[in-house]
């Protein structure tokens, strides 16, 4: 008999439940202190929601939990829109942005 284990950065929960809500509680609040601007819209602030959004997606598997699935759909939406207000690029996707302006002057 196994015993299935929730954890998350070095803390367990009792339940999927109890840390699916810690979760996603904690990616909104950094999410509106972004928006706030109480933090800066930078890729670690993003990654901060964005570890926590993949961790429970590795827990949900394909099928997101109906209780949860609107506010994690959203949680997921507002962090693809924080993505594309920076200016943050990947450095591979720089390296071709900046190839393509050379070759064009």
């Amino acid at each position: 008999m196994s015993i299935v284990k929730f954890s998350f950065e070095n803390r367990e929960f009792p339940s999927l439940e109890e840390m699916t809500d810690v979760l996603l509680h904690e990616a909104n609040e950094q999410i509106i202190r972004i928006d706030m601007g109480n933090m800066a819209n930078t890729n670690d602030n993003r990654n901060y929601v964005k570890w926590r959004l993949l961790h429970l997606q590795y827990y949900f598997g394909n099928v997101t939990p109906m209780k949860v699935k609107s506010t994690y759909n959203s949680l997921w939406s507002q962090l693809y829109r924080l993505e594309h207000q920076d200016e943050y690029r990947h450095p591979y996707l720089k390296k071709l942005l900046e190839k393509v302006q050379h070759a064009n002057l």
